[in-house]
């Protein structure tokens, strides 16, 4: 017997097992069947995923980078269907920046919306023993006037719920939020405390992921052991075990140990990575890339396998997300700068004013239950406010307005002599 012990949970993906493209994974399963696909994912499709894969190793690498000792979670998908939605509202080089930075620069608007619907439609009906949902909503200021054009396709191609409401009325965030909790399964329970006068938008995207394992722990082999911390103490975790199992997925990389484990009908997978003991986290992942992730996903072996993996419960926020997303190459989207000239059909002064992203995630001998939640807020650029006050000595000019003529020019000092 072969006996491997991952004392954590590092990255995990919900991968689609069968699928060419994504990085097969050279194996049989003997006790279970992976399931394939009903069809391969078209050359869209395709790049869409790879576009959300490159960017969600990128943009999590960051977030590791920046803040090496602490978990992170985030949700790649859900960040590129938001922000999907809010492309569709989005020209010249806020809509470049957007669609360069979430992978998708190869594709133009029709297609990055088509593919959409169709990945979507094709993962929530993947595997039926696993419960996959995805949905996107747009609420709106019932004092402004937003273009069909844009509408539209995110009813169509994004399945978007569309909300005119009154911004005004507390109730509507109540809406907004029990619109989030409904969809995440409760598990997260807001998205915002309150609507800002200069906010007139509200594109939401909601994923939520709850599958049992195919093989699942055994509760009364649960012990309370130590896990070690990246600080080098230790702390008491409730580390699950799978005894001598015959057949799994596994493979030993140059610099890590992974296993695969499969979700109801084997349609979905955890993937856990467990860098060497002379390899950080933190170096590991911001090092790890797109491509090198599908290479690695590309060859496990067969074997009886011994393993241990804690309980653990994850509730995420991605700090200060604008910042995140404007340093990956979202610059003018956060700005006066933006275009988001589709949304009324002309020059607007609209602009993402806030972003947030928000996940959870519970692990236990049963299986997995995840949610993510993406929202971008646009608000329109307020009359600007000055005060001047002439309180101390100044000059002056009357002129004619189109010759520039002079008539009187002068200064004062002190307007009481």
């Amino acid at each position: 017997m072969v006996k491997y012990l991952l004392s954590t949970a590092l990255i995990i993906g919900f991968l689609l097992a069968g699928c060419d493209s994504l990085g097969t994974q050279q194996e049989e399963q003997s006790e279970f069947e992976r399931r394939e696909l009903p069809r391969q994912l078209t050359e869209q499709e395709t790049e869409l995923v790879n576009g959300s894969g490159h960017f969600g190793f990128n943009l999590l690498g960051r977030l590791v980078e920046k803040v090496p000792g602490e978990s992170h979670f985030i949700s790649p998908l859900s960040i590129q269907m938001a922000y999907g939605m809010v492309m569709n509202g989005a020209e010249s080089d806020t809509y470049n920046q957007m669609r360069n930075t979430l992978g998708m620069d190869g594709m133009n608007r029709e297609q990055i919306n088509e593919s959409a619907k169709e990945l979507i439609e094709l993962l929530t009906q993947f595997d039926e023993s696993v419960q996959f949902n995805i949905a996107n909503s747009i609420w709106y200021r019932d004092t402004f006037s937003v273009e069909q054009d844009f509408l539209n396709p995110n009813k169509t191609y994004y399945e978007a719920a569309i909300e005119e409401a009154d911004f005004a009325d507390p109730k509507t965030v109540e809406r907004i939020n029990g619109w989030v909790s409904d969809k995440t399964g409760g598990l997260i329970e807001k998205i915002t405390d309150n609507i800002d006068p200069n906010e007139i938008m509200y594109l939401l995207n909601a994923i939520y992921f709850n599958g049992d394992w195919t093989i699942p722990f055994d509760p009364d082999n649960t012990e309370t052991k130590p896990f070690h911390l990246p600080n080098g103490s230790t702390a008491d975790a409730e580390m699950m075990q799978l005894d001598q199992q015959e057949q799994m997925s596994y493979r030993r990389g140059e610099d890590y140990q992974a296993v695969n484990l499969y979700y109801g009908d084997a349609g979905f997978m955890m993937t856990l990575v467990l860098p060497d003991e002379d390899k950080t986290l933190g170096n590991w992942v911001t090092n790890m890339t797109w491509d090198d992730w599908r290479k690695l996903t590309g060859n496990f072996s067969k074997v009886t396998l011994t393993l241990e993996m804690p309980k653990f419960e994850l509730e995420y926020e991605v700090e200060e997300f604008e910042k995140v997303l404007m340093a990956m190459g979202i610059e003018d989207a956060f700005g006066p700068e933006a275009d988001f000239s589709r949304i009324t059909g002309g020059p607007n002064g609209l602009y993402i004013g806030e972003s947030r992203h928000k996940t959870f995630i519970s692990v236990d001998e049963k299986g997995t239950e995840a949610a993510a939640v993406t929202s971008a807020v646009v608000v329109e650029s307020a009359p600007q406010t000055v005060e001047v006050s002439f309180n101390r000595p100044f000059f002056y000019v009357i002129r004619e307005v189109e010759s520039e003529t002079i008539l009187f020019m002068g200064t004062m000092t002190d307007p009481t002599q």
